[in-house]
């Protein structure tokens, strides 16, 4: 069936920032990242900056204080990241357009490079239908192991993945009426699947590129006021 979606990138788009990152500040804050830890992780978020270091490699090591941790303390971690951190930092004309488009009928996903175990705690908060995003892998026991299940969720990975997510479903997006949210090169292959390309606050090279483009638009939403 030809549907109508809705599809939003998380990290810069909805909140600022990379939420990655703000996961290993508070794993600082909470004594759950050493000193030594956190400089590893700063490191690794140079190289990959630089490209030096693979996107799913870098995800690994910036979240490798979670392996050997049981499925049961990540889920604790996760809960109280996402209600001191994350949902303060939610933009509040992200929440509106969401909300619109649920009052329109479409269908709304959430499609992000950052994590399933903490993102998957904002579904009802967002309001959104379903999340794309990366997953750690768990193992036989449900400890952490401190791996990415399959590839990142970005770039090229964001058609893909939606594309076995809506063959699933046995639903087709219908290109005029559908509509991207993102803010990064990384969400380009994305938003050129719908017929409404939104930039938001969109990163310089990514506007170059998406202003070619038929149906974009560059949009800019504040942040919120009590924002942590």
């Amino acid at each position: 069936m030809q549907k109508t979606y809705a599809l939003f990138d998380f990290d810069g788009t909805l909140i600022r920032g990379d939420s990655i990152l703000l996961f290993c500040l508070y794993g600082k804050r909470k004594g759950l990242l050493s000193c030594r830890g956190m400089a590893y992780s700063l490191w690794t978020a140079l190289l990959y900056g630089l490209r030096l270091c693979p996107p799913v490699r870098a995800k690994e090591r910036a979240l490798s204080f979670l392996a050997g941790k049981s499925a049961a303390e990540v889920q604790a971690i996760a809960e109280d990241f996402v209600q001191t951190i994350l949902i303060p930092r939610l933009r509040p004309e992200g929440l509106q357009t969401i909300a619109r488009h649920r009052e329109q009928g479409h269908e709304v996903l959430l499609v992000s490079a950052s994590s399933y175990f903490y993102l998957k705690l904002l579904k009802e908060v967002l309001g959104v239908t379903d999340i794309i995003c990366t997953r750690l892998d768990v193992d036989e026991n449900g400890v952490f192991a401190g791996r990415v299940c399959g590839e990142n969720c970005r770039g090229v990975q964001k058609p893909l993945r939606l594309a076995e997510y809506l063959a699933a479903k046995g639903d087709r997006l219908d290109y005029e009426s559908s509509w991207a949210y993102g803010d990064s090169s990384g969400d380009l292959p994305m938003l050129r699947l719908c017929g409404h390309k939104v930039g938001v606050n969109p990163k310089p090279r990514m506007w170059r590129a998406l202003r070619k483009m038929e149906g974009a638009e560059r949009i800019l939403w504040s942040e919120p006021d009590d924002k942590p």
